[in-house]
């Protein structure tokens, strides 16, 4: 049976119709932003110093850098320049882990070395330092309750500092098996 002209119409609508969504659906995602840019340094590999970034009060993100690296690193790894007045002077800086960088490029321009907050440290799973790490931070640590957290900061406080973590230990309540749970979220500076 042969087709009338508007089924043979229709067809070809339809065809050019289907053609039409088959090509919008490859064109779309050539011009249209993508929801996760490949970010370098985005993936944290064994060793290296997470560091995050702040540029104008905004958190730019995480970035993992090899051990080594320098401010100037972080700066070309965030795609960003150091403001004039502060290239030379800090970008030969070396990173520490769980820094924070605060970087404004205003008026008047001016960096900051910070430390991450506790909550996303722990999130990263990087140590605290022992001596400098709150109440508040204490206690989320897992198996450290308030009553953990106060007598390490009594502890810390009557010794001036704790230069290794194993003095923990002298804290009635941990023994042995609890520092083998805990010791993974400190660290200390030494004294």
């Amino acid at each position: 049976m042969p087709l009338t002209n508007k089924q043979a119409d229709g067809i070809i609508a339809l065809v050019v119709i289907t053609a039409l969504v088959y090509v919008f659906n490859l064109l779309v995602p050539l011009f249209s932003p993508a929801n996760h840019p490949h970010v370098p340094f985005s993936n944290k590999e064994e060793g290296e110093l997470a560091i995050a970034l702040n540029v104008n009060g905004n958190d730019i993100g995480i970035y993992f850098m090899p051990k080594g690296a320098r401010l100037c690193c972080l700066m070309a790894a965030a795609r960003t320049d150091l403001p004039r007045p502060f290239s030379g002077q800090n970008d030969s800086r070396r990173l520490k882990m769980g820094d924070k960088i605060y970087l404004t490029g205003d008026s008047s321009p001016s960096i900051a070395v910070g430390k991450m907050v506790a909550p996303q440290a722990l999130a990263l799973g990087l140590p605290l330092d022992i001596n400098s790490a709150t109440f508040d931070d204490l206690v989320l640590v897992s198996g450290i309750g308030e009553k953990t957290a106060t007598q390490i900061i009594a502890l810390r406080k009557n010794k001036g500092g704790l230069s290794r973590i194993e003095e923990l230990m002298e804290i009635r309540g941990i023994k042995e098996k609890k520092f083998d749970r805990i010791k993974k979220y400190f660290y200390t500076e030494m004294l």
